[in-house]
């Protein structure tokens, strides 16, 4: 068997195996030259666009950051249960109208703000990320000084809100009632 691995190794012609001998004196299979196959540079698939992963700014890690602002999330979530559980039960009252004037609207901010850190990364976006962000903060702060002022100078935000859930119902009612109205003094 030595002496057809010897001959095949001496030939040239048989599609590029090649029969060496190791340090050891053991035969192996190379399936090709090594001289065949040089090392190219491999062509940049982008261009300069791809930052540096050392010129980019890390922010500071922080856990603790991240914690709190969970369990702020959920503390959020579970003061917003009985604030809507006593507005239904209970109808309008102004301390339960000033709580969810406030609770409602900096549990909207905290869901948007995770959208934003989600989508719109400040690393990658940081201008559109900036401007989003100040955006939210003022839709927040607009819808809060909205509550304050329904829940002042108006009916409170659970009977505002009482009425919009009614208005189409109002409205056929009323419709109704009027052409009940009309059609019994034409009838007349």
């Amino acid at each position: 068997m030595s002496t057809f691995l010897t001959q095949l190794s001496r030939r040239s012609a048989l599609g590029g195996i090649l029969v060496r001998r190791n340090a050891v004196g053991a035969m192996t299979f190379h399936s090709a030259a090594a001289s065949r196959f040089r090392a190219t540079q491999t062509p940049r698939l982008f261009g300069d666009e791809v930052p540096n992963p050392q010129t980019v700014p890390q922010p500071a890690a922080s856990r603790i950051k991240g914690s709190y602002h969970w369990m702020n999330e959920r503390a959020v979530s579970i003061i917003s249960v009985p604030l809507l559980a006593t507005a239904f039960i209970y109808g309008g009252h102004p301390i339960n109208d000033m709580l969810m004037g406030i609770v409602l609207p900096v549990h909207a901010y905290m869901g948007f703000q995770q959208v934003l850190l989600d989508y719109f990364d400040a690393r990658r976006w940081p201008v559109i990320s900036r401007v989003l962000k100040y955006a939210l903060v003022a839709v927040t702060g607009l819808s809060m000084f909205g509550a304050w002022r329904i829940n002042t100078t108006d009916v409170g935000l659970t009977e505002y809100f009482a009425k919009l859930w009614n208005a189409n119902k109002t409205k056929k009612s009323s419709s109704s009632s009027s052409s009940s109205s009309s059609s019994s003094s034409s009838s007349d």
